[in-house]
C-alpha cells in the first residue's frame, strides 16, 4: 500500500460528546496552557513534554504501568486504514513523535507503552467497530519491536475492566465533552477509557519525571471566581477520584521518589488572561492545596508568562 509521507493522525480536540461539531470554550485572545507550556518547554535544551493516558487498578491502588495514547487516523490520508501491514503500522507511528517520547519515557521508567489507532468516525456502538493496536516492547527481555494486533471495541472493554479491577460506572448520562467519540461512547458503560496526565515534564536525557501538570478551566458558566480557584473546590467532592488518581500516579511513576503535582488553573474569559499554579500536597486521600503562585500572560508575549511558570515548577518557590 503506498503511504503517503505527511503524519496521517488528526490531534484530538476536546469537544461536546452530544455534537462533535462544537469545540469545548477557549479564551479568545488566548490559547491554553495546553497549547503555550509544552511550547515553552520544546524551547529548552534539556526538558521534554509528554502526555498519556493510564489506569489505576482501583482494587488495590497500584499504577498499571502500560501507558495508553489515542491516535485518530486522518482517513482521508490513509482510508485503508485498517488494512495497514504491521511494518506500515509501525512506520507511521515512527513519525508520530508523541508516541516516541512515550516509548522513550517507558523505556526509562519500567513501563510499556501502547499506541491505538482508530477511525473515530466508526459507530462504536457496534460490536464489529476496531482499533489497531501497537504495544512496545514486543520482546520484554530485548525491550525491542512494537507487537502488533487488531481488536474490536468488546475486547477493548474487556482490557479496561481488566486494568480498572474491575467495571466502572460514572452515570447513565456518560461525559459532556471529550477527545473522541471513542471515550464518549465508553462513558455510557462500565468500561471507562483511562484518566490521563495532561503535562508531564522530563528530563530530555534521562527521561526522569519532573511534575506531573493538571490544567483546570475557568468559565462564565463557573460559579467560583477565578481569583477563588484552589483545590478545596473539587477535592474530596466531586472530583476526588480524578485527584487521587494523579496522586497515586505521581507517588508510583517513578521507582524511588514523588513526582511533584500541580494544578494549572486558567480562564476562558477575555477579561482573566492571568494563570494561577497551585502545588499539590499530601498523598492520595489525603490531598491538600499548597503554595500558590499568579502570573499574567500577555496575549502579546505569552512565552515570557510561560516562563515564569515553568521556572516557578522547576524550583517550586512559590507564595501562599
Amino acid at each position: 500500500m503506498k503511504m503517503e509521507k505527511t503524519i496521517p493522525f488528526i490531534e484530538p480536540v476536546l469537544a461536546l460528546c452530544s455534537d462533535r461539531t462544537r469545540p469545548a470554550k477557549q479564551n479568545p485572545l488566548l490559547a491554553g496552557p495546553d497549547v503555550w507550556l509544552p511550547h515553552v518547554i520544546s524551547q529548552t535544551d534539556d526538558l521534554c513534554a509528554i502526555s498519556f493516558d493510564y489506569f489505576i487498578n482501583w482494587e488495590t491502588n497500584i499504577l498499571d504501568r502500560e501507558l495508553w495514547l489515542k491516535c485518530l487516523i486522518d482517513t482521508q490520508k490513509i482510508p485503508n486504514w485498517a488494512d495497514l501491514s504491521d511494518t506500515e503500522v509501525s512506520n507511521i507511528l515512527r513519525e508520530n513523535h508523541r508516541f516516541i517520547y512515550l516509548v522513550n519515557f517507558a523505556r526509562c521508567n519500567q513501563a510499556s507503552a501502547t499506541a491505538f489507532i482508530f477511525d473515530d468516525s466508526q459507530d462504536w456502538g457496534d460490536d464489529r467497530s476496531i482499533l489497531i493496536r501497537a504495544h512496545w516492547p514486543r520482546d520484554i527481555s530485548s525491550g525491542y519491536g512494537l507487537e502488533i494486533s487488531r481488536l474490536r471495541r468488546p475486547e477493548l472493554e474487556e482490557q479496561i475492566r481488566k486494568k480498572s479491577g474491575g467495571p466502572i460506572k460514572i452515570g447513565s448520562k456518560g461525559l459532556i465533552y471529550s477527545t473522541s467519540r471513542l471515550e464518549c461512547f465508553l462513558s455510557t458503560t462500565d468500561a471507562l477509557w483511562p484518566g490521563d496526565a495532561d503535562l508531564l515534564i522530563c528530563n530530555k536525557k534521562s527521561m526522569n519525571p519532573i511534575a506531573i501538570i493538571e490544567y483546570k478551566k475557568h468559565t462564565d458558566r463557573s460559579s467560583i471566581k477565578f481569583s477563588d480557584q484552589r483545590l478545596s473546590n473539587y477535592y474530596p467532592k466531586p472530583d476526588g477520584r480524578k485527584y487521587d488518581r494523579l496522586a497515586l500516579l505521581s507517588e508510583q511513576l517513578a521507582a524511588d521518589y514523588r513526582i511533584k503535582l500541580f494544578t494549572l488553573y486558567y480562564s476562558t474569559l477575555s477579561d482573566v488572561l492571568d494563570v494561577k499554579l497551585e502545588e499539590i500536597s499530601g498523598v492520595s486521600g489525603e490531598l491538600s492545596a499548597g503554595k500558590a503562585n499568579i502570573f499574567g500572560i500577555s496575549p502579546d508575549s505569552p512565552e515570557i508568562g510561560y516562563r515564569d511558570v515553568l521556572n516557578t515548577i522547576l524550583g517550586s518557590e512559590m507564595t501562599s
